[in-house]
C-alpha cells in the first residue's frame, strides 16, 4: 500500500488541494455576502429595496471602461476601498474594450467558455476573464491571441483585482479606437 501512495503521491496531492479549491470557492460564493442588513455605503449603488423605496435604485450599466478600472482600482488605498469599489460594480453592465490573451474552456463551469483580456496588447499584469456560454464557441475559439475585442456583459466580481464578466456580447475589433465605447446600457 504505501509503494503505492508513494507511486501516485502527485495525483493524490493534487486532488486535495483541488478539493480544498473547490471547497473555498462555495464558501466564497455561497456564504461571504455582505449582510442583508447592512446600509449600502454610497446611496447612488444601492438596490432598490421593497421595504424601503426611498432607497435609489442602482444603476444598471457603468461608464467605467476597462483601462478605467484598473486606474481606479489601484487609485484606492486600503483593500477595504478596493472592496467597496468593486462591489459597487457588481451587477452593473459594462462594454470594454482590450485584447485576446487567451480562450479556453471554463475552469469553474463545463458549460462556460473563458475569454481573458488585457487593456493593452503588451500587458500580462491585468486582466479580465469574461465567461460566455457555449454558444458562443465558435466565436470565441476564432479569436486570435492579441486580437481587439470589444465585450459586453454584467460585472460579476466581489472582491478580486481581477474583473469577472458574465459575457453577452463578443465583436473582434480591427483595432481600438481612442474614443471610449458607447455607455453598455445605449447598446441595449
Amino acid at each position: 500500500m504505501a509503494g503505492l501512495f508513494a507511486k501516485h503521491k502527485e495525483a493524490v496531492i493534487s486532488l486535495i488541494v483541488w478539493a480544498i479549491v473547490a471547497a473555498g470557492c462555495l464558501l466564497y460564493f455561497g456564504v461571504l455576502h455582505k449582510p442583508a442588513g447592512s446600509a449600502p455605503s454610497d446611496p447612488s449603488t444601492a438596490s432598490t429595496s421593497p421595504s424601503n423605496p426611498s432607497i435609489a435604485p442602482r444603476p444598471a450599466s457603468t461608464d467605467i471602461d476597462f483601462p478605467g478600472y484598473f486606474a481606479a482600482f489601484d487609485r484606492l488605498a486600503s483593500p477595504g476601498e478596493q472592496e467597496e469599489f468593486v462591489k459597487s460594480l457588481k451587477g452593473r453592465k459594462v462594454r470594454w474594450r482590450g485584447y485576446v490573451s487567451y480562450v479556453r474552456n471554463s475552469d469553474v463551469s463545463r458549460s462556460k467558455i473563458a475569454l481573458a483580456i488585457t487593456p493593452t496588447a503588451s500587458d500580462e499584469s491585468q486582466m479580465a476573464l469574461v465567461y460566455f456560454g457555449e454558444d458562443l464557441r465558435d466565436r470565441l475559439f476564432a479569436l486570435r491571441e492579441k486580437g481587439a475585442v470589444e465585450i459586453s456583459g454584467t460585472f460579476d466580481s466581489d472582491r478580486w483585482n481581477t474583473p469577472y464578466i458574465q459575457g453577452d456580447t463578443v465583436q473582434p475589433l480591427a483595432s481600438i479606437p481612442t474614443a471610449p465605447p458607447a455607455r453598455a446600457a445605449d447598446a441595449q
